[in-house]
């Protein structure tokens, strides 16, 4: 987004730490101009944030950000020399939320949430997003799994998914959300050292990857559907077990079947020694073919 004044005496590095004085973080002296110079990047930064988001009203303005303790960095981009353009801006704040984790148990905690985060349109899919991320994410020392997100649009969690393999969302009761990953000590994962790419390797629980898939098949239909255990693989006791009960049954149902055979032809055997039915020839069972002719 352009605008019709210099930056380039804030702007020395690409991205503005912006602090409730309207002024870059460690400026030194009061300036009137250059507050209304921010504020008015600010309001309209906000606006197209609000848009972009379908909210009924922005989240983000000069005013709001003047009456809070919360913290917004402002991207730049210089097109050319002594001309700049705002490229995106993203909002922080320290919050106490009731959390809940998986098993819903509930915990009380300041958490530094992530209350805004906007990319113009013209500068999105270009990689400003994750720089502007990870530069936060740095200037705190904190990973983004820690994170609460206020509101967060599918495409923001399609970016918390591609970049740092968060997709187990927590349900909470309010409007932020946090995920599984939330709860780890922070010393069993680091994100500095994490692949990005192994996003991808694990399906999120939002949007349409969310959706469960159907699991029935033939084979369970007619012969049971096997133990979990058996189906994910996990326990080698378990397998053992669920095979020797199959073979005991199998073991069962092949004595009923023979001992049934010999008690009929015992009984064939008797009929044909009194005499009763010599007359009659019993048609051999083909047990081979017995299934077709039930159908």
């Amino acid at each position: 987004m352009e605008f019709q004044f210099d930056l380039s005496h804030i702007a020395h590095d690409q991205i503005i730490k912006i602090d409730n004085s309207l002024l870059p973080v460690g400026y030194q002296k009061d300036d009137p101009e250059l507050q209304m110079k921010i504020s008015n990047v600010l309001d309209k930064m906000g606006i197209a944030s609000g848009i972009a988001q379908e909210l009924k009203s922005p989240i983000t303005s000069a005013e709001k950000l003047r009456n809070s303790d919360h913290i917004l960095y402002l991207m730049t981009e210089q097109t050319s020399p002594g001309h700049f353009v705002v490229v995106g801006l993203l909002k922080m704040g320290w919050k106490k939320l009731y959390l809940f984790n998986k098993k819903g148990s509930r915990t009380e905690a300041m958490v530094y949430c992530l209350l805004d985060f906007y990319i113009h349109e013209t500068r999105q899919r270009h990689g400003y997003g994750i720089k502007l991320m990870d530069y936060m994410l740095k200037d705190n020392q904190i990973q983004a799994r820690q994170l609460a997100v206020d509101q967060p649009t599918n495409k923001l969690l399609q970016f918390l998914w591609k970049y740092f393999n968060l997709s187990k969302l927590v349900n909470q009761g309010n409007n932020f959300v946090i995920f599984e990953e939330f709860f780890e000590n922070p010393s069993d994962k680091d994100s500095t050292n994490d692949d990005r790419s192994s996003g991808y390797k694990s399906q999120p629980t939002f949007g349409r990857h969310g959706a469960a898939r159907q699991q029935d098949c033939m084979a369970n239909i007619l012969y049971g559907e096997k133990p979990a255990e058996i189906q994910n693989g996990n326990g080698n006791a378990n397998k053992v077990e669920y095979q020797q009960r199959e073979n005991k049954q199998h073991n069962e149902e092949r004595h009923v079947e023979v001992q049934h055979h010999v008690e009929v032809q015992q009984h064939h055997s008797m009929d044909e020694g009194d005499g009763q039915k010599s007359n009659q020839t019993h048609p051999k069972l083909d047990l081979k073919n017995f299934h077709t002719q039930l159908w």
